[in-house]
């Protein structure tokens, strides 16, 4: 999924600080002038660039209000919005201008005084088309970077969610990894396989993510990271009802100088850190 921006090229030094803005945020942008190459069609680049977003953001000011093309995109995401509803449209407000009418009700990003205040209206909307597969989370002076991945090993060839987890220490001159390692057994990868197809894929991750949460033998586990040997955490998850059974391999490992001083890691703290679930919602296998 991805942001469609329409605008005037006369706005061009703001568009390029936008974009840039939103691409740091984990946002997928589509441009124009970054998706178009010599000798493609204007109109068909573009139309497929609307037809791929997920959201169209409307940059609202005295060029664009003016611009033909500006018009053009905003009725056909307009349109996809009545009829499909597979985009949200979002105007821009980068200066007082005339708002087209079809717009005047929705509430805008006001840019007008404040680019930092505007973005963050911005963000918030747009919060779901951040990566579920990379992210960082500040803490103080200590900085957490992180992966998940999953899909079908390609070895075994069943499901594998692996959650890798950096977090630095820079006032005690140490890094902690933590790796979460998760594999299914066949009627595991053949539900996963069919809610990809589904498309669905994120389904079984974000099951197991939330039952690492709860479950009685995860909840409450500390990860003891030694400066002299690794303690690896091996698990067994068996879903009864559907008779599916995962295996969990959880390692962690203290790098850096040797003060001498071995760290502790609770595990639920770094996955409430790491997880945007909503877990209000039941997730089933």
């Amino acid at each position: 999924m991805s942001v469609f921006i329409s605008y005037s090229s006369k706005d061009s030094e703001f568009i390029e600080r936008l974009s840039v803005n939103l691409v740091k945020n984990r946002i997928n942008v589509w441009l124009d002038k970054w998706a178009m190459q010599p000798g493609d069609s204007l109109i068909d680049k573009i139309q497929q660039g609307l037809t791929d977003s997920s959201f169209l953001l409307v940059v609202l000011s005295n060029n664009s209000v003016e611009s033909e093309w500006c018009k053009k995109e905003l009725n056909s995401g307009l349109m996809r919005e009545l009829e499909e509803k597979k985009v949200v449209v979002i105007p821009i407000l980068l200066e007082k201008c005339k708002v087209p009418l079809l717009l005047k009700e929705k509430l805008y990003a006001d840019f007008t005084e404040d680019f930092d205040k505007g973005f963050e209206s911005l963000l918030r909307p747009l919060q779901k088309l951040s990566s579920e597969h990379l992210g960082r989370v500040k803490n103080g002076e200590n900085t957490t970077d992180y992966a998940i991945n999953w899909g079908l090993d390609k070895i075994s060839k069943n499901f594998l969610l692996e959650i890798d987890v950096v977090t630095w220490y820079p006032k005690d001159q140490k890094t902690v990894l933590l790796q979460i390692i998760i594999n299914g057994d066949n009627k595991a990868t053949d539900r996963f396989k069919k809610q990809f197809l589904s498309g669905f894929s994120h389904l079984m991750k974000d099951a197991l993510l939330l039952d690492l949460m709860s479950n009685k033998a995860t909840k409450d586990l500390n990860i003891l990271c030694r400066n002299d040997a690794i303690d690896p955490h091996l698990i067994r998850l068996h879903d009864s009802k559907n008779g599916i059974e995962f295996d969990i391999k959880i390692r962690g490992v203290l790098m850096g100088v040797d003060t001498g001083n071995d760290t502790l890691i609770n595990l639920i703290d770094i996955l409430e850190m790491i997880t945007s679930i909503d877990k209000t919602k039941n997730y089933a296998w």
